[in-house]
């Protein structure tokens, strides 16, 4: 029998990311078929990074199976707006210092030679970790699958993360 695990990252912090990460890929790296799932702000890790006011394009034939796009309000694109993601503008949980804390502490990690979050999401991606977000985030907040950096990321409802974690021998929280 395989071994299963499943990790949930709620947090959009840095250093949680990072952790979550780094735990996946050396699970995935010992043969066991990982699933990440992201809720609420755990999703910034994957978003591609974009303008202060880049044009919001919707394709309602894709994202109208996994999001409600009738009920979409102003309010999304506003916190869309505030709340740009990416991997590489997360900040720390503990001496963020105004957004210096995360430039110093990537340089800590380049002299040791440690990769990156982005590195991380992608080596996860080719070890076969499989990604999924919440569906319930996806149309609160009103993600798109097209403004993520990794291509093969599902949509599915609680009760899938659910069983998910009953068929897992390792279960962590971020």
């Amino acid at each position: 029998m395989n071994k299963k695990g499943t990790i949930l990252l709620l947090s959009g912090d840095l250093d949680k990311a990072l952790a979550a990460f780094i735990i996946a890929t050396g699970f995935a790296a010992l043969g066991v078929e990982m699933k990440m799932w992201f809720m609420i702000f755990g999703h910034n890790c994957l978003k591609k990074r974009k303008r202060l006011f880049a044009r919001r394009r919707t394709d309602p034939t894709r994202e109208g199976l996994y999001r409600d796009l009738a009920t979409d309000n102003i309010l999304q694109p506003m916190v869309e707006m505030m709340n740009r993601g990416g991997a590489e503008h997360l900040p720390l949980s503990q001496l963020n210092l105004m957004g210096l804390g995360p430039v110093l502490f990537a340089k800590m990690l380049k002299k040791k030679n440690i990769p990156h979050l982005e590195e991380l999401i992608h080596s996860a991606d080719e070890l076969g970790v499989k990604f999924y977000i919440c569906q319930i985030c996806c149309d609160a907040l009103g993600l798109s699958v097209d403004d993520l950096i990794v291509p093969n990321v599902e949509i599915k409802g609680v009760s899938t993360y659910m069983k998910d974690t009953m068929d897992a021998h390792v279960n962590l929280v971020f």
